[in-house]
C-alpha cells in the first residue's frame, strides 16, 4: 500500500512539472509577440504631437516626429534605400535591409536595436539619439513618458 500511495505521488509530481514546463515557453511567446505600448514624448517638457513606442524595453521615437517637432534635417536617399538623420555635424543614417534596417552614426556601425517599421512608419530607438545626437532623456515610468533634449538642458521626470 504505501508502495501504491508513493506511485501515485510521483505521477502527481511529474504531470504537475509537465504541465509546468509546458505552460513556459507559451509565456515567453505571448511576451515576446505582445503589441507595443505608447509613450507620451516631451520635447525640453513639451508634449509632441505623436507617441513613441516601447518595445523590448527600447523606447523608439518616430522618424518624422524628429523632421516634423524638433526641426532635424531628413533625407531619402532612394538608389542605395537609406534615411539619415542629420543635425549639427552629427548624422545618423538607416539602411533598408530585406529583412532589418541597420544603423549607423557618423559612419559608424550601429551596435544596440534596430531601427523599425511598425505601421508603415520608420521608428528609431532614442538611444540610437542619445549616442548620435547627445540627447539626453528623463522617464517617467508611472506615466509611460519620456521627456527628451539636446544636451546640456534640465529635464524634469
Amino acid at each position: 500500500m504505501l508502495k501504491k500511495k508513493f506511485v501515485q505521488s510521483s505521477m502527481l509530481l511529474l504531470a504537475s512539472v509537465l504541465l509546468l514546463c509546458s505552460l513556459i515557453p507559451t509565456a515567453s511567446a505571448a511576451s515576446m509577440n505582445a503589441a507595443p505600448r505608447e509613450v507620451k514624448l516631451e520635447w525640453n517638457g513639451t508634449r509632441l504631437p505623436q507617441n513613441g513606442l516601447l518595445i523590448e524595453g527600447s523606447t523608439m521615437i518616430p522618424v518624422v516626429l524628429l523632421r516634423d517637432s524638433i526641426g532635424v534635417t531628413l533625407r531619402y536617399e532612394p538608389t542605395v534605400k537609406t534615411y539619415t538623420l542629420l543635425q549639427n555635424d552629427d548624422q545618423i543614417d538607416m539602411i533598408m535591409g530585406t529583412d532589418s534596417i541597420n544603423i549607423r552614426l557618423n559612419n559608424h556601425q550601429w551596435k544596440g536595436p534596430n531601427a523599425q517599421v511598425i505601421n508603415g512608419r520608420m521608428y528609431i530607438p532614442f538611444t540610437v539619439l542619445r549616442d548620435g545626437f547627445g540627447y539626453q532623456s528623463a522617464w517617467n515610468a508611472s506615466q509611460v513618458k519620456l521627456n527628451f533634449a539636446k544636451k546640456g538642458i534640465f529635464l524634469e521626470e
